[in-house]
């Protein structure tokens, strides 16, 4: 059932409260020191392609049925001189899904070409992208897509609106505005492009955002609309901050449109690092998501987005058994007028490189 849009002050003051970009969530190691010959030896290496990425195997249970979901994601990177780079990735997932009561469905097997970019880099503040490349709204689908990066394997119900690839081109870059803050900014153009593997929809944006360097914060806004069809447009906020004097990591998006709903999500991850903890609790993190979403009047066809309102908790833990293998476990409860349930999660993930 609908909620009138009086939910939406509350959503836009988490959003702009909540809104950000992504910050690398790992202590970054002190630099050592290169003598003089060392540095000359790493000037005369040339670029080397690499190829990373990850296998996930996934299993999620919820009453009546369970599923079964491994997912390959191979990324290959191509370095073009100092002025360029190659980059893709292609994924192929499966999803098996067993229903207590009828059996095993048919299995689908999904590809998709989810980015084949050209990267020119013209200096320091400008880059140009060419080819496929992941939407840049807000900050899950091209930062924290990836399932060895991903705090929780369920991703937020928002995420729907842009989960999606374009075929086009980008503008992006970062401009220093201060000592203490950076500005970086995307502008995008996506040209309608059928194909199962490699489709995409007409539809122009931007995301801009504040990085702040010494709380290590990101605050950001993004802009989407769609050409093609019903037109729709979205605003979106996020944030992340890692903070310095806490092991503590807190990310959120908001979307506010009113042809596709309003909605948000607020997600913290407590780091177990330090002398102070035991040393099998080190290697792991806990993590907790609260989500809510608001359809519009009229809800999209077509569309993944919940048809009704919808409220969900998660709480979780990741263990890192070493730089590359991590394993997981989640539960979660739904709350919606026709569709209240538990969740759980287990999976494992491995990334190709540390």
């Amino acid at each position: 059932m609908h909620r009138p849009f009086h939910h939406l002050p509350r959503i836009a003051i988490l959003g702009l409260a909540f809104a950000a970009v992504n910050v690398v969530s790992q202590t970054t190691p002190v630099p050592v020191p290169l003598n003089a010959q060392t540095s000359e030896q790493l000037e005369m290496m040339p670029p080397i392609p690499v190829i990373t990425g990850g296998v996930s195997f996934n299993a999620q249970f919820i009453p009546g049925q369970q599923q079964l979901l491994p997912v390959v994601a191979p990324i290959v990177l191509v370095p073009i001189g100092k002025w360029g780079l190659i980059e893709s990735e292609f994924e192929v997932e499966a999803e098996a899904v067993h229903n207590t009561n009828t059996g095993w469905d048919p299995l689908p097997v999904g590809k998709s070409l989810e980015y084949a970019q050209l990267d020119l880099f013209l200096n320091r503040f400008v880059t140009l992208v060419g080819g496929r490349f992941a939407e840049p709204f807000n900050i899950y689908k091209e930062r924290l897509d990836a399932r060895w990066i991903r705090n929780l394997q369920e991703p937020p119900l928002i995420f729907a609106f842009s989960d999606q690839s374009g075929n086009g081109g980008e503008v992006r870059g970062g401009i220093p505005l201060s000592a203490n803050v950076d500005l970086n900014y995307t502008g995008y153009f996506s040209a309608f492009t059928s194909g199962e593997i490699a489709g995409s929809e007409r539809q122009t944006g931007l995301r801009t955002s504040l990085y702040f360097p010494r709380p290590r914060l990101e605050v950001g806004f993004s802009y989407d609309h769609k050409l093609d069809g019903a037109h729709v447009t979205g605003y979106g906020t996020d944030i992340t901050w890692n903070m310095r004097s806490l092991p503590l990591d807190i990310r959120a998006e908001s979307l506010i449109s009113a042809d596709a709903g309003n909605g948000y999500w607020v997600e913290g991850t407590w780091r177990f690092a330090g002398g102070r903890y035991p040393k099998w609790l080190r290697g792991s993190q806990a993590v907790i998501r609260e989500e809510q979403y608001f359809p519009p009047t009229v809800p999209l066809e077509d569309t993944e987005l919940p048809g009704t309102d919808a409220t969900r908790v998660f709480v979780g833990w990741n263990f890192y058994l070493n730089g590359a293998l991590r394993i997981s476990a989640a539960y979660g409860r739904q709350f919606a007028p026709d569709d209240n349930h538990n969740l759980w999660d287990i999976g494992i993930n491995f990334r190709f490189l540390k």
